[in-house]
């Protein structure tokens, strides 16, 4: 199995609170995900909701909550601990989003995909 590195965005296009939406190619499917900065730390998830698979962000690129510290399904209003991706409020409670591996280089954020 070969690691290819996907340029997801420079560090200072992505600011503490901020996210960014992207997809990536696994098994032949294209996969939605977005990389976030949650105060300094950079994670990376599957946007699938736990509970029902549809994105959680209604397509708007707004996963956190209005105070910034956690992430929400905008359908079913469950929430999520960002740096651990587990469903702590809602249905799906206990559950993990799938979490994406991230490497950070010269400055650019890369999700590390199997090719």
């Amino acid at each position: 199995m070969t690691i290819r590195k996907i340029p997801l965005a420079r560090l200072d296009e992505l600011p503490a609170g901020t996210t960014r939406k992207f997809s990536f190619e696994r098994n032949g499917r294209n996969v939605p995900a977005f990389v976030a900065n949650f105060h300094g730390k950079y994670v990376a998830y599957v946007n699938q909701c736990v509970h029902l698979p549809i994105s959680l962000d209604l397509d708007d690129n707004d996963f956190f909550t209005c105070d910034g510290k956690f992430f929400v399904c905008k359908t079913h209003g469950s929430v999520y601990d960002p740096a651990a991706g587990q469903c702590i409020g809602g249905q799906g409670q206990g559950k993990l989003l799938e979490r994406l591996p991230l490497v950070i280089e010269d400055g650019v954020i890369y999700l590390d995909a199997d090719e």
